[in-house]
């Protein structure tokens, strides 16, 4: 007669708990598989968000290389051009205003200095032949920021706006302080600054023909060349596709 051993509790119990372990780390994934899962499903969310290039709907701009993006939820992508909330100018009128308070409308915006007989008076009379053409955008917004804010004071602003005839009551001439308007320009327009030049007395950007367009919720959606007048009629087909997009 064979003898039954009795295999004490405490032994079933570790060879029980062995087995289960070894199932786990069998069938666990390791941390690199993990890692690469997750990062599969963010490049995943990612691409969800983005949208396919459509020459209907104008794209956003995004990073140092100002890349243009098309996305659903520009909200939740950081890195999307806008104007900073803090972002404050002061009026020809006198009033200061925050960019947190502009108007929830289109912002067309360029870059002069009252004593510039080059290129910024080419902009403004540029702008001032093709107001005709921005008549069916009765909320647009044209900002035009002085980059020489010690000198462009709010008399030289109202005498800069009464020497050009300027009726337009959606366009104003703002002032500030030097470093915040630099920064604006260079960070959120991507217009470069060569710096101050002792023997013009002057700042001096490189691409000071260039005409930025905000959509109501300040991201930046267009970049355009105030000479001529092809691209300033892009910039009125573009104002169309704005507003096919929020109707």
């Amino acid at each position: 007669m064979i003898p039954i051993i009795s295999i004490p509790n405490s032994l079933a119990n570790f060879k029980e708990k062995n087995t289960n372990q070894n199932l786990r780390n069998r069938f666990s994934p390791s941390p690199l598989i993990l890692f690469l899962i997750t990062l599969c499903l963010f490049h995943t969310n990612c691409k969800k968000s983005e949208q396919t290039p459509s020459a209907s709907v104008l794209p956003y701009f995004s990073g140092k290389d100002f890349d243009p993006v098309w996305v659903e939820n520009p909200e939740k992508d950081l890195s999307l051009k806008k104007i900073p909330k803090s972002f404050a100018l002061t009026e020809h009128t006198g009033n200061q205003i925050l960019s947190k308070d502009w108007a929830p409308s289109e912002h067309l915006v360029v870059f002069f200095y009252a004593t510039c007989h080059g290129i910024c008076p080419l902009i403004t009379r540029n702008l001032i032949q093709v107001e005709p053409n921005l008549s069916e955008f009765p909320n647009l917004k044209i900002f035009s920021i002085s980059i020489n804010p010690k000198e462009d004071t709010v008399p030289v602003l109202q005498n800069y706006r009464k020497t050009f005839q300027i009726k337009n009551p959606n366009w104003s001439f703002f002032t500030g302080k030097e470093k915040e308007i630099e920064n604006f320009a260079k960070e959120t327009c991507g217009a470069e600054m060569e710096g101050f030049s002792v023997e013009r007395g002057k700042y001096e950007f490189v691409h000071t023909e260039n005409i930025f367009l905000f959509d109501k919720d300040k991201y930046l959606r267009g970049i355009y060349r105030a000479k001529g007048t092809g691209d300033v009629q892009r910039l009125v087909e573009d104002l169309k596709k704005l507003r096919q997009k929020i109707n």
